[in-house]
């Protein structure tokens, strides 16, 4: 499992702060906005299952992993765990309190969750 995580935090960090991708990860991650220091934060659409998607981006050497459930008919977002992982792909810090956060459609979660509601053929989206 940890040089699973290795290797994933390896690629994610490579496509976040250079925009260098394999071609298996050109579709697999999309950026859907930055960080206050510019880095790129993507959206993993092979960990999407149902309304519950990941965003990544860059934490120090390592990530940062967020989770959230969408309800895409109530415009309603909710964060379920957030995960620091280091450049080894070890698990540095994990928050798992749940809750709703605001939907803000210009938002990096805003915006994953209006490419998964569409994905789901949820209308308005």
């Amino acid at each position: 499992m940890c040089f699973k995580i290795s290797g994933m935090v390896g690629a994610i960090a490579i496509l976040l702060s250079s925009g260098s991708v394999f071609a298996q990860d050109v579709e697999r991650y999309i950026t859907v906005g930055h960080d206050k220091l510019g880095n790129s934060v993507a959206l993993d659409t092979e960990t999407i299952k149902g309304t519950t998607y990941k965003l990544y981006g860059i934490y120090g050497d390592g990530i940062f992993e967020t989770t959230f459930d969408a309800s895409c008919t109530e415009s309603r977002l909710f964060r379920n765990r957030i995960a620091i992982y280091g450049p080894e792909g070890q698990l540095l810090e994990e928050d798992k309190e749940k809750g709703e956060i605001p939907f803000v459609a210009s938002s990096s979660p805003g915006k994953g969750m209006k490419i998964v509601c569409q994905k789901i053929g949820v209308s308005g989206w």
